[in-house]
């Protein structure tokens, strides 16, 4: 299915807000059957004639599509914009050593996690485990996955989004690709779970808590008391539609505030967005202004923390390590670093793998033995909570930099008016 079809057959699917592609409830594998654990991720064009198709996948979403006009000119528009933009984000990419860079640690989290999960498996005729990485814009490729799954003799599947919190734009986009390629013969029909939004679960929280003290040890020990975080994340292109009921923004509120909990809110943050409009060059316009705005009030050390990405990825290594530290720095902002990606901490992996088996039976959950070590019983991960209170109107006060009229939100937020 061409992300034209795609888009004309989701546009208007409001499963697209919610998630709700497949069941809720766990899966129900026997001892021999097989579970095919999916890790759905962004991906990255591995060679110079892959960048145009993914651009052009990035850039011709399904939700804000419209029907016949309209979708046409998106097609037509999604084209234009990848063509322009290809040779510039060929050069990018290759400044950062590639796309396959960024596959590589996808990669790595696919087969640590698959060891992890093989670990468990102590007696010959226990269900096994497979895992795998699909990209809903083309590498990695869905239906080679599928494929491999088909040799592998797997008999039922979990999709484990790789975004901590649920957008259309990506768990969206990707759970819906899935569903389609469903539809259309390409992926075999089997007992499907999707579970999801890790926003706010401990062990993330506090794996990317421990990435940002790393972080702060880059700075000097007269400096570190006065470094302010300036969480980053995407955005959503949708933002501005008036129809858009995305959980994305408040879901992003929520993981900055829990950390910010968790860390007793020990210094000043802020959070800004990625972009404000289409993928490629109008990126990062929200966090250059808050850039400034930063350095015109006297900050001076700013560490920069991706909220939205568990690997390194093209805006980390890029636009926040390479373009916003110029600006940063002709903003007279002289210390300036960027959190690294999660990519395998322990912590991160051992939440992946609480999720994987909360979507098991419980049966099969209950012989593996309580995954978090804390003793508490767990319903089964849904693909998205009910959103919760967006938590940005307590920072006012805190947040000298914040400026509402310009700040980009989706209309689910209620800060949005």
């Amino acid at each position: 299915m061409s992300p034209r079809d795609l888009a004309r057959a989701y546009a208007s699917d409001e499963r697209l807000f919610s998630g709700r592609f497949f069941s809720q409830e766990p899966v129900h594998p026997a001892p021999g059957d097989r579970v095919g654990v999916v890790l759905l991720v962004p991906g990255a064009p591995e060679k110079r004639e892959d960048v145009l198709g993914y651009l052009y996948h990035r850039l011709m979403l399904p939700p804000g599509a419209r029907s016949g006009v309209g979708l046409w000119w998106r097609h037509l528009q999604s084209r234009l914009s990848a063509r322009l933009l290809s040779r510039q984000v060929i050069s990018e990419y290759s400044s950062i050593g590639g796309g396959s860079s960024i596959n590589r640690l996808n990669r790595e989290q696919c087969l640590e996690l698959g060891g992890r999960l093989k670990s468990r498996e102590n007696v010959p005729d226990r269900v096994r485990f497979f895992t795998y990485l699909a990209s809903p814009f083309g590498t990695p490729d869905m239906r080679e996955t599928a494929r491999q799954m088909e040799e592998d003799g797997v008999t039922h599947v979990i999709l484990l989004p790789m975004f901590p919190q649920y957008a259309t734009e990506t768990s969206g986009r990707a759970l819906a690709t899935w569903e389609a390629l469903i539809k259309t013969g390409h992926i075999s029909t089997r007992p499907t779970i999707a579970v999801g939004s890790f926003a706010t679960r401990e062990k993330y929280l506090r794996s990317l808590n421990e990435r940002i003290e790393q972080a702060l040890q880059r700075f000097s020990k007269h400096m570190r008391s006065d470094v302010e975080l300036l969480f980053a994340a995407h955005g959503i292109s949708a933002s501005h539609d008036s129809n858009n009921k995305d959980p994305y923004c408040c879901l992003v509120h929520n993981t900055v505030d829990a950390i910010m909990s968790m860390r007793g809110r020990d210094r000043a943050f802020s959070l800004s967005f990625v972009r404000s409009g289409s993928w490629g060059d109008k990126v990062s316009s929200d966090l250059q202004e808050r850039l400034r705005r930063m350095a015109r009030s006297g900050t001076r050390a700013v560490l920069v923390v991706p909220v939205d990405h568990v690997t390194e990825q093209f805006d980390t290594a890029f636009l926040l390590d390479v373009r916003m530290r110029e600006v940063a720095e002709q903003a007279g902002i002289p210390h300036y670093h960027v959190v690294s990606g999660l990519n395998c901490h322990p912590l991160f992996m051992e939440c992946l793998v609480d999720l994987v088996q909360e979507a098991v039976t419980d049966e099969l959950s209950s012989e593996y033995g309580d995954p978090s070590g804390d003793g508490l019983q767990r319903a089964p991960s849904s693909v998205v909570a009910p959103t919760p209170t967006c938590p940005r109107a307590t920072w006012d006060i805190a947040d000298q930099h914040a400026d509402l009229k310009t700040e980009s939100r989706c209309h689910a937020c209620p800060m949005a008016g």
